[in-house]
């Protein structure tokens, strides 16, 4: 194929992609409150007084644009495995075939551990961010004024939508590590070698990509450490193999 058949076969799967994403953000759109209902169960969980607590909002355009950031977050988790599939169709014939089967694998790998990495902070991560935050509410204070939670609709929905989004790709750090161990940028060795390193900039990384608070941090960093060890095994098995 000539160079202007790669950029053309590029412009189309680029444009499958942005047909596809488009559908899914305009479904999305219409099932947005009940998607809204899923990423608020974790708060409204946490909290003690369920009838008596809402979320408020203090902009009139805010429930409409935060509905719209949110069609387009479910929209871009739908679509993230199709944009892979296209990305190794297009990338697939200029493989060789020693090649596709290390990265074909490598590359439908990664929504599987993005996936992941969004569950655990749904289903593990963010309810104890949540309960550690909501332990500050104090109904029955001593001091003049009671400390209770009226939580920001637009704050929320833009803080839960980073913590799935930064703990998503961060569970595709082994993916990273292979792929630099496959170009022979990095080796096992090397990795054992500056363990404390790459441990200090696990932890550099939940801290600048979670919220301010110890429990997040070690939420990230610890699944992180453990991708890191596996990584250097499995790094060695393929170069044995």
């Amino acid at each position: 194929m000539s160079y202007f058949d790669h950029f053309k076969e590029l412009r189309n799967r680029l444009i499958f992609c942005f047909i596809f994403l488009i559908s899914i953000f305009i479904i999305s759109f219409f099932y947005s409150e009940k998607i809204t209902n899923i990423l608020t169960f974790p708060l409204y969980d946490a909290v003690s007084d369920k009838e008596n607590k809402r979320m408020i909002f203090t902009g009139l355009p805010e429930v409409f644009v935060s509905y719209l950031k949110i069609s387009l977050f479910s929209s871009f988790l739908v679509s993230f495995p199709f944009f892979i599939i296209q990305m190794s169709l297009f990338i697939s014939p200029a493989l060789y075939k020693k090649e596709k089967k290390f990265f074909i694998p490598l590359f439908y790998s990664i929504p599987f551990l993005f996936y992941i990495g969004v569950l655990f902070s749904y289903f593990f991560l963010i309810p104890i961010i949540w309960e550690f935050f909501v332990s500050f509410e104090n109904l029955k204070s001593s001091n003049y004024f009671s400390i209770e939670l009226e939580s920001k609709f637009n704050e929320y929905i833009r803080l839960t939508m980073y913590l799935l989004f930064s703990t998503g790709f961060a569970f595709l750090f082994p993916i990273f590590l292979l792929f630099l161990a496959k170009l022979k940028i990095i080796n096992s060795q090397i990795l054992r070698n500056n363990r404390k390193y790459y441990f200090i900039g696990i932890l550099i990384f939940g801290a600048v990509f979670t919220p301010p608070d110890i429990i997040s941090q070690l939420g990230i960093a610890i699944p992180l450490f453990i991708f890191f060890e596996l990584s250097i095994y499995f790094i060695d098995f393929l170069n044995k193999k």
